[in-house]
């Protein structure tokens, strides 16, 4: 009974058709967020969480199905599930430290204080549902306070968000943002080659949360430990 409606279930789903295709904004995954922020917060003394909400649409497996039921093992999957989901966020934070003491003259720009951090964290399998999952980051407050930006409010310059499945990059609407008034899709890819390239630069400083505490993993789902 239980195989019977497992194959119910899974050629309901399949039957659905390709209602979507692959490289539309939005159409995977998207980010749960409004106005453009990502929630970060004073966590504890030791670190602030940096959290990356989204939402899945539809499954890419079954998108890639096109109607039709699965004949090999390798297309062979359970709908409840979505595996090999990665999110990578590249968030830059401002020196206010600096910036204050050096001022804005003496030939410094606004970019010169700019500091840019990079993690990932890849789930094993999540449920696939419509949900808001959320992928946390930790950051430590000693930095953020020592830097100049620990404040009731903590606004980064900008950010940066991928979410893949299989290693393949999901298109999402609002993946960069960037803190300028009247940025062009221009300026937001020049803001987002900087994050990616100058990240190594503070490699180890963002972390997923899960390493300091497995709790953050509650609602979600296993994840690759060997990151």
């Amino acid at each position: 009974m239980k195989i019977f409606l497992s194959t119910l279930l899974f050629t309901s789903y399949c039957w659905m058709g390709p209602l979507f295709v692959f490289g539309e904004n939005d159409k995977i995954a998207k980010l749960d967020i409004s106005s453009n922020k990502i929630p970060i917060k004073k966590e504890s003394d030791q670190w602030l969480r940096v959290s990356v909400p989204f939402k899945f649409q539809n499954h890419p497996k079954i998108l890639a199905l096109k109607g039709s039921r699965p004949n090999s093992l390798s297309q062979a999957f359970n709908p409840k599930f979505i595996n090999n989901v990665k999110v990578k966020l590249w968030i830059c934070f401002a020196n206010k430290f600096k910036q204050s003491l050096l001022g804005s003259g003496n030939n410094f720009k606004d970019s010169d204080f700019y500091q840019y951090y990079s993690s990932e964290i890849e789930f094993l399998t999540l449920d696939f549902d419509r949900s808001t999952k959320i992928a946390n980051f930790l950051f430590p407050s000693a930095i953020a306070e020592r830097d100049g930006f620990l404040q009731s409010s903590i606004k980064p310059v900008g950010f940066v968000v991928e979410i893949l499945h299989d290693d393949t990059i999901l298109e999402l609407s609002n993946s960069v943002y960037f803190n300028y008034r009247g940025a062009t899709e221009e300026i937001l890819e020049k803001f987002k080659s900087e994050a990616l390239s100058k990240s190594a630069d503070n490699e180890g400083i963002l972390i997923p949360a899960h390493t300091i505490d497995q709790s953050y993993l509650i609602g979600m789902g296993p994840v690759n430990m060997q990151e």
